[in-house]
């Protein structure tokens, strides 16, 4: 006979935020440092022009449609519900339910993936509808384009599904507090997109281009296949982690009716509502960058917000990967004060990190992405596009990270509506200011709209949150960010000054600058941080005595 009490989850569920987000870091880092040299081969690979937009617009396509049909919906819904089953149902019901949603999730998946093969020419098409308009003179390249970008989608579908059965993976694993895996796992796409790369380049050659691959169809299976290998690989590394999760429980099970995937269905419809509205951005955005000046603007585009991500991924996702679990059981069991400190301890560590790293990108942008992406196929004036790009984008960073943090929280507390109208309305000034921008500013404008429209959509969650619950934490909870406030000021003014010592665009020099700067400002920030430190808690002792002083005169007064 079954029982109602779940078995214990692993030791590392009592672990405070930072020592259970340190077993994350670590892979979360060395993923977002091989996703970085992977940008990197890409650009040496592919090079500046159509190519690379063709490959781009391919690859972004897939992500675009598992997005609508899962991608949203696994991070809002399933880790709460997955939750909830677990804690308040016995075990067989819960794994049978959970079996449920799996199972009709990955037909869904699958389905969504023979449409996007079947559809692949229309996709690229719609993409690339305004290109031909305001870039006529380029109408035989943009026919080219769309044929290698077809062809390249046509083996990219494989994605959908291979995303979606990792994020299936990466929900029931963070649901048994088991992090690691998840985010080790795409190391392995990473590195194997890396070695398609190189070896797509020593065969292709170093200048490559729309008519030469188009010539050499297993050129192109080897740059589609191979991409796509990288992600099927991603989610085979889950399968050890996933035998240790004892999850043996779980089964095929085709029920509709099941109470748990009504309550998803349920969710969800309000978590499509917003993923719909977030690709429609996406979409109109991509139409836009079309549009933009230069060779290759959804490159640049592309390559700026995927630099971006870094420190999102390493800092916001590992924190808000081990926060959500606690958040959807702390909220289910109705402790409302551990689930206002764990949503304001989370978030702390989120602006605390992310706020200098912002400072530092926006610094350091132009001369970063020089030094990553300046090569003989690219220009100075080439990486100066997508360098003032990601200075954009930057602005922008701690909005964007609080705002999905704020998400997080709202699906946690399974108010998936009260998301979607943050989202349309972040999505609304996204599209209304990317449409203003984007001719007289270019590729940066759009960066720009994307930046104002996370962060003021972020204040507004907030004063929903403080609506609800009143002042988020103690004063103490938030006083460790003046002293971050301070330290960035001051590795701001050091960056700057030490970046501006050389002009160097290109070279040792130019690795000698971003690095010199780089160094420079994380010592100045660290001693900054440590000085500080060290004041507050020189304070925070003489506090102590003297309240301790007081309650002794007290006790002897009454004496």
């Amino acid at each position: 006979m079954s029982t109602n009490v779940p078995p214990p989850a692993p030791a590392r569920r009592d672990l405070s935020l930072s020592t259970a987000a340190s077993y994350v870091a670590l892979g979360t880092g060395v993923s977002r440092l091989t996703g970085l040299l992977r940008i990197v081969a890409l650009a040496w690979v592919l090079g500046a022009g159509h190519l690379a937009d063709a490959f781009n617009l391919a690859n972004n396509t897939p992500n675009m449609l598992y997005d609508i049909v899962g991608g949203g919906i696994i991070s809002a819904t399933f880790i709460p519900v997955f939750v909830e089953q677990l804690s308040r149902r016995e075990e067989d019901e819960a794994y049978g339910s959970i079996s449920a949603i799996l199972s009709v999730s990955l037909v869904v998946l699958l389905g969504t993936t023979l449409v996007a093969l079947v559809l692949a020419p229309e996709f690229i098409t719609a993409l690339t509808a305004l290109d031909t308009s305001a870039h006529a003179h380029q109408i035989p390249e943009i026919v080219r384009e769309r044929a290698v970008a077809t062809t390249l989608l046509r083996w990219f579908v494989i994605q959908i599904a291979a995303y979606g059965a990792f994020s299936l993976a990466g929900a029931l694993l963070n649901t048994r507090r088991r992090f690691v895996a998840v985010a080790w796992g795409p190391i392995v796409n990473n590195v194997v997109c890396i070695v398609v790369l190189v070896w797509f380049g020593l065969w292709a050659g170093r200048h490559a281009s729309l008519a030469s691959v188009a010539n050499h169809p297993g050129q192109l299976m080897l740059l589609g296949l191979g991409t796509s290998l990288g992600v099927v690989l991603q989610g085979v590394a889950l399968i050890p982690s996933l035998r240790a999760a004892n999850l043996r429980r779980l089964r095929w099970h085709w029920n509709l009716r099941d109470a748990a995937l009504r309550t998803v269905i349920r969710l969800s419809g309000w978590t499509f509502g917003f993923v719909v509205a977030n690709q429609i951005a996406v979409f109109v955005i991509i139409l836009l960058a079309g549009t933009a000046a230069g060779t290759d603007p959804v490159s640049s585009y592309t390559y700026a917000y995927a630099f971006m991500q870094m420190p999102y991924g390493i800092v916001a996702v590992t924190v808000m990967s081990v926060v959500a679990p606690d958040l959807a059981q702390r909220w289910t069991s109705g402790d409302r004060s551990a689930f206002l400190a764990r949503l304001a301890g989370g978030w702390r560590a989120v602006l605390a990190l992310i706020i200098p790293a912002a400072v530092g990108m926006l610094l350091l942008a132009k001369p970063a992405v020089a030094l990553l992406l300046g090569h003989d196929h690219s220009t100075p004036g080439d990486t100066a596009i997508t360098g003032s790009a990601l200075a954009m984008f930057a602005l922008g960073l701690p909005g964007f990270c609080s705002y999905l943090y704020i998400v997080r929280v709202l699906q946690s507390m399974q108010r998936t509506k009260v998301a979607f109208y943050l989202y349309l309305i972040e999505n609304t000034i996204n599209i209304a200011l990317g449409v203003a921008l984007v001719h007289p500013l270019g590729v940066r404008g759009l960066a720009l709209a994307l930046s104002v429209a996370y962060s003021v959509s972020a204040l507004l969650g907030l004063a929903l949150l403080r609506r609800w619950f009143g002042r988020l934490g103690t004063e103490g909870t938030w006083t460790p960010l003046r002293r971050v406030a301070v330290a960035t000021l001051a590795m701001g003014a050091v960056v700057l000054v030490v970046s501006n010592l050389s002009g160097a665009t290109h070279g040792p020099l130019l690795l000698a600058r971003v690095v010199g700067a780089v160094v420079a400002g994380l010592a100045v920030y660290w001693a900054v941080v440590v000085v500080l430190g060290r004041r507050a808690a020189t304070r925070h002792r003489q506090l102590l005595r003297q309240t301790r002083q007081s309650r002794r005169l007290v006790a002897r007064h009454r004496t």
